[in-house]
């Protein structure tokens, strides 16, 4: 996509964003999981991170959250715009081809992340992680494989079975991958359901879909794909002129009020009263067994993506150059944050004892012991060192990877949807004719 498309593009501010979030609230996992509480302890202090929006750089179930409804969004968007238009025809060979197009570009990207960290794997790039005081890196920091025989077997069931919605054994962040793409085969479905039916009604068959997904407990994908798809919808019909329905200080209310409720803490939400008073009404709206947190913070992403596309000052900010820039490499921030974790930043933080120390330290009595982790100037220091090499591997990955992905997806959509047949005409060609009444 070039960049003059992408320079108004607000959607890609936001996912640029939920990118970052994701990385810092793994961070703080690694180091500080604390955060994840709304106080320290119960009757306990509160500290800066732990207070309503500023909490929110431990917003990680927002962040995914907001890749869901970015998800439904996108990929709903441009097929029912054709629609809008009155290119019915048109509409459905776009749909198929995103179906085929889209879960490539998702598959590709993903299962080469796998494979590099597969390599990874087998060169003991994650022994030091192993050993260090962090519990969330040591879960992930695998060992290789004892043979090469079980190296490739495990290589082989993450590019396979891990589609089926397992979590991937050499990086269990991916463990949401498996989702955008049943959700986006969600969106295919419902999209091809309402291909003909008229504007009002497909928004009234989506906020049926909504509410059917509340009442199912679907709190995590569900929810918020059909909220990216009526948003979508919404684009359809006004467009840029969506910012002149709401006035400023209601689109502002609208998403100060959804970062609020997208703070609400992952633990102990009773720890305090204003997460305690949320928690109270959503134990009365929420179904049983639904999970409070992500119903919270669903609608609370919602209440921003919909507060930002009816303001005019948050689609500026969002179609910012930098934030554009952040979208564009969202994706690949996602797929290589944490094998930088478990490398390159596990060495930065735990290098000093480790050098002192060894690979394998032992106490006073001899007993096996962590690594420790460094001085609070140590973080200072290898925190952005950190995030320059991330947002410059991820650059290096659009150049590289990416385009090499899209060629390998390019290829497979010409052989898959057909070239000339010999008769002058295209595939495509003929069956926009054969669509036609």
């Amino acid at each position: 996509m070039s960049g003059k498309t992408r320079a108004d593009n607000w959607v890609d501010g936001l996912r640029g964003i939920a990118a970052l979030t994701v990385v810092t609230y793994h961070l703080c996992s690694c180091f500080a999981n604390w955060l994840n509480s709304p106080a320290i302890e119960e009757n306990g202090p509160v500290s800066l991170f732990q207070y309503p929006f500023i909490r929110l750089i431990v917003g990680g179930r927002m962040a995914v959250a907001l890749f869901f409804l970015i998800t439904g969004y996108v990929n709903s968007f441009s097929t029912r715009k054709h629609i809008r238009n009155g290119d019915t025809s048109f509409a459905l060979l776009n749909l198929s081809k995103n179906t085929f197009t889209r879960t490539g570009r998702l598959v590709a990207p993903t299962n080469a992340a796998l494979f590099m960290g597969w390599i990874v794997c087998q060169l003991h790039g994650y022994r030091l992680a192993a050993q260090t005081d962090s519990f969330w890196i040591r879960v992930g920091a695998v060992p290789p494989g004892p043979t090469f025989g079980s190296a490739v077997w495990g290589l082989l069931q993450n590019l396979t079975l891990f589609w089926h919605g397992g979590v991937g054994i050499y990086d269990h962040t991916y463990w949401t991958i498996p989702f955008f793409l049943k959700g986006s085969m969600l969106v295919y479905v419902t999209l091809l359901g309402t291909t003909l039916t008229q504007p009002r009604y497909t928004k009234l068959i989506i906020v049926f879909l909504y509410l059917f997904a509340w009442s199912g407990g679907q709190a995590l994908m569900e929810l918020n794909i059909y909220a990216g798809m009526l948003l979508a919808e919404l684009n359809a019909d006004y467009g840029s002129r969506a910012t002149s329905l709401l006035s400023r200080p209601f689109s502002a209310l609208m998403i100060i009020f959804g970062l609020f409720l997208a703070s609400f803490p992952e633990e102990h939400a009773e720890w305090r009263p204003w997460s305690n008073a949320v928690n109270s009404v959503a134990g009365v709206l929420v179904p049983s067994g639904g999970e409070i947190n992500r119903y919270v913070i669903s609608v609370g992403t919602a209440f921003i993506a919909f507060g930002a596309f009816f303001s005019r000052d948050a689609r500026r900010i969002l179609s910012t150059p930098v934030m554009n820039f952040l979208g564009r490499i969202s994706f690949p921030i996602y797929l290589i944050h944490n094998t930088l974790i478990r490398t390159i930043l596990s060495w930065l933080i735990y290098r000093d004892s480790a050098m002192k120390e060894g690979l394998h330290p032992v106490d006073d009595q001899g007993k096996p012991k962590y690594l420790e982790r460094g001085s609070a100037l140590t973080f200072a220091i290898a925190i952005p060192m950190f995030y320059m090499m991330l947002i410059y591997a991820s650059y290096l990955w659009t150049i590289y990877v990416d385009p090499a992905c899209g060629r390998a997806v390019f290829w497979l959509s010409k052989k898959a949807f057909g070239e000339d047949d010999g008769s002058g005409f295209t595939k495509e060609e003929a069956l926009k004719g054969s669509l036609k009444t």
